[in-house]
């Protein structure tokens, strides 16, 4: 499944209306059942040949997916075969993702805000309830409709009990500016992990960037270990303090610490939009800014941890939701008005979070923010582009379709040495037939060389080093 279908092409009982775009995975039409005349997403990985771990992540998402039904994730219909080739039919979202709407219109007004995340809140919690734990929780994975509706997408990585392992035992895998710190440290992600990316994506809809920045993978990485960020009502001045506290519970260091479910978390947002008082436990301001000996000992672990931990590709994974050019609307961007009941209610009681100073804040409104368009980053970070490989290995087996990954060295620029022959520095881009076998080696000064075997597959995206025995200056 190469070439790219034309219009009126057969996808099973399934017609193509249109070409949507590729990823690093696939490829993705608009598609129409020729009996019922239902739209649908069908998401064809590409064809030649399949490496066996993207296809057991493919295989993954529809093996969650097919279990869940809730009204904010994206339903699958079925799993096909054509020619060969394994295809996911979806539902069919259209609208833009919110990193896109973040970036052309800057931060969301804040009831906007808490509708959109308390949507999401209640469907992480679904699927904890069902032993599914997300794990790249993130705004270019959740797609805001033409009627308002939140869509969240991507289950290519998620983990469910009784679920073959998709990676090995302490390898990183999501989107760096989203990992918990626990995954930083062992590799491992829990319901929690998903709760600390969702205080990531909340304070991304409320300031239009993340909480957490820095130019190199290491040093990005200890500022996710301490915790140390700017409060969201420090950053836009018509915040209430409780939307402080909330981001706070969802950020700390500890997993422990942070809210035990979604449910809880969904809790203190009701509180939120009705002006109630959001009570969290007595820690949570100086946890603001978390700093001292707690975060220091964290670092110290994570240094010592890391070169076994990020051996592997902290991945950046194909969004099977195409972006097209978001429309513009009055003030440069577009926003979807609210639909139906902003904060969901459950039909159980809600869990009561004891304990706190006393908050003094304002109901939510819809009032604007400061909609700069400037002020709005691009989640996905800037990678810059290094020249590819002139020599990358003997291919084990042929292949049409290449593949690439970006290597980074998380204590700074390293040589890059393929089949000992010195092709550059990090960053460095290997570009090669997929399945590509080939010797690395990274050297740089002070530290001891880093040796693995590479082998090169779909969806790999990056992958972020350490550098074993840095003697320290």
């Amino acid at each position: 499944m190469s070439a790219t279908l034309s219009t009126n092409a057969s996808i099973g009982p399934y017609r193509v209306i249109d070409y949507l775009g590729a990823g690093g995975m696939g490829t993705v039409y608009r598609v129409s059942h020729r009996a019922t005349g239902r739209v649908a997403a069908a998401k064809i990985m590409r064809g030649g040949v399949v490496a066996p771990r993207s296809l057991e992540r493919f295989q993954n998402e529809a093996r969650i997916l097919q279990a869940l039904s809730h009204p904010a994730i994206s339903a699958m219909y079925e799993f096909l075969e054509v020619d060969g080739a394994p295809c996911l039919v979806m539902e069919y979202v259209d609208g833009e993702t919110l990193e896109q709407l973040l970036r052309v219109g800057g931060p969301f007004p804040l009831a906007e805000a808490v509708r959109i995340f308390a949507a999401l809140a209640d469907a992480v919690g679904y699927i904890h309830q069902r032993g599914v734990v997300h794990r790249d929780l993130k705004t270019n994975n959740v797609k805001i409709d033409s009627r308002g509706a939140v869509k969240l997408l991507d289950f290519g990585i998620a983990t469910a009990e009784g679920t073959p392992r998709l990676t090995s035992t302490g390898n990183v895998v999501g989107t760096l500016m989203s990992l918990a710190p626990e995954q930083l440290r062992t590799g491992r992600a829990e319901p929690r992990s998903d709760i600390w990316a969702l205080g990531i994506l909340f304070y991304e809809l409320l300031t239009g960037r993340p909480p957490f920045e820095g130019g190199a993978p290491g040093l990005l990485g200890e500022k996710i270990l301490r915790g140390t960020y700017t409060p969201p009502s420090e950053v836009r001045d018509d915040l209430p303090r409780s939307v402080d506290r909330i981001v706070a519970r969802c950020l700390r260091v500890r997993p422990d610490d942070r809210y035990a479910t979604a449910e809880a978390l969904l809790t203190d947002l009701r509180a939120l939009e009705s002006g109630e008082r959001v009570v969290t436990p007595l820690a949570s301001v100086d946890l603001l800014r978390t700093s001292g000996e707690v975060a220091r000992t964290l670092v110290r672990e994570w240094r010592v941890a890391v070169s076994a931990s990020l051996a592997a590709a902290a991945a950046v994974f194909f969004l099977w939701a195409i972006r097209p050019t978001p429309p513009e609307g009055p003030g440069g961007g577009t926003r979807i008005p609210a639909v139906g009941p902003v904060i969901p209610t459950p039909p159980r009681t809600p869990e009561i979070v004891e304990g706190g100073p006393p908050a003094v804040d304002r109901p939510v409104t819809g009032a604007a923010t400061r909609n700069d368009p400037g002020a709005a980053l691009d989640a996905s970070g800037t990678r810059p582009a290094t020249p590819a490989s002139t020599r990358l290995g003997t291919p084990r087996y042929d292949g049409v379709s290449r593949g690439s990954l970006i290597i980074r060295v998380v204590e700074g620029p390293a040589d890059v040495y393929i089949d000992n022959v010195r092709v550059g520095t990090t960053p460095y881009t290997l570009e090669a037939p997929l399945g590509t076998e080939m010797q690395l080696r990274l050297t740089r000064r002070g530290c001891d060389d880093l040796r693995r075997t590479l082998r090169l597959e779909e969806g790999m995206g990056e992958t972020f080093e350490s550098m074993p025995r840095c003697r320290v200056p």
